[in-house]
């Protein structure tokens, strides 16, 4: 039976994967780093990585080099009307969202907006996944996700340095939510994880 993976990531790994602050670009690039050690430490160990899930052994994730410079602000805009939205995820079936906000922001000289998505009953959960012009090539084809601190404050931070891959995109019975049309960026967003070639 496939598994669906229609959340934006578990609470485990969230829990696992708790971001550190820095002050400088050093302390900021010594953070991303620390982030992926974290997530290898996750895949290799977790009961709930699908590496250990499959009893495959797991060979690390590549990811861009950190870069301070998609790290942006943003300014996000919850949407008022109730509005759903059906994806296609990988395997062929579909899952229904919420349309719940969203996100103004420049990055690389160009303006763009993100949509998040809610799942539908399963609390406080978000999906934001995006392509961008290096889906296919040297990132996963079927875009990625990035996780998104909402709390009371229209002023949220995107940071792409933290975008992974689904994990649809080391095995192929997760079916996982392709990024929705208004999520298609043009702009290359080379940060985050790459393509997993292994």
């Amino acid at each position: 039976m496939k598994k669906i993976w229609f959340i934006l990531i578990p609470v485990a790994l969230i829990v696992f994967l708790l971001s550190r602050t820095g002050g400088t670009d050093e302390e900021y690039i010594a953070e991303i780093n620390q982030y992926w050690e974290d997530r290898h430490d996750f895949f290799r160990t977790s009961e709930v990585s699908p590496f250990v899930q499959k009893g495959e052994e797991y060979q690390e994730v590549d990811y861009f080099d950190p870069n301070p410079d998609f790290k942006v602000n943003g300014k996000l805009n919850r949407l008022s009307k109730r509005e759903t939205l059906t994806l296609e995820n990988s395997d062929g079936t579909t899952t229904t969202y919420l349309k719940f906000a969203t996100i103004d922001f420049r990055i690389k000289g160009e303006t763009c907006t993100l949509l998040i998505l809610k799942a539908l009953g399963f609390g406080n959960q978000y999906l934001l996944a995006f392509s961008d012009a290096t889906s296919g090539g040297t990132t996963y084809g079927g875009g990625r996700y990035l996780d998104v601190g909402i709390g009371k404050s229209d002023q949220v931070t995107l940071d792409f340095n933290k975008a992974y891959n689904p994990y649809c995109a080391y095995f192929d019975d997760f079916a996982c939510p392709f990024p929705p049309r208004e999520n298609l960026l043009e702009v290359a967003i080379e940060a985050g994880e790459k393509n997993y070639s292994h």
